[in-house]
């Protein structure tokens, strides 16, 4: 599988990752407007599981085909770590916690994907 293909679905995942980020963000600050012209689509739970999932395959196409080339642990650590921290800020019922756990968690399966990317082409 050759470098450039295993880059776009590192770039899938960074997007998905970002995308939750700037999503948990702005929620809070974009919530309370935004209602009182009755867009609400933004505070959806099928609307996070779906980004969490395509954080999830895409990551884990991406970091797994990257392992078997430099067979670096630590990115999977990072990445498990990061949707781990993605489930637990849906579940806790403080907003606060929920946005530093979403953020944390999208910041984790950034850095695994931009790490897997440099590390599969030095290898």
């Amino acid at each position: 599988m050759n470098t450039d293909y295993r880059s776009r679905w590192d770039a899938i995942g960074i997007a998905a990752s970002f995308a939750c980020a700037i999503h948990c963000v702005l929620l809070p600050v974009l919530f309370t407007t935004l209602t009182l012209f009755g867009i609400e689509f933004l505070d959806n739970i099928y609307l996070e599981t779906t980004t969490i999932l395509i954080s999830m395959s895409a990551g884990s196409w991406a970091l797994f085909n990257g392992y078997k080339k430099h067979h670096n642990t630590v990115l999977i650590i990072l990445f498990v770590t990061g949707l781990i921290l993605m489930i637990v800020g849906n579940l806790v019922p403080s907003e606060y916690t929920d946005i530093l756990c979403k953020l944390a968690g999208s910041l984790l399966i950034i850095i695994a994907h931009l790490k897997n990317v440099k590390q599969c082409r030095h290898k």
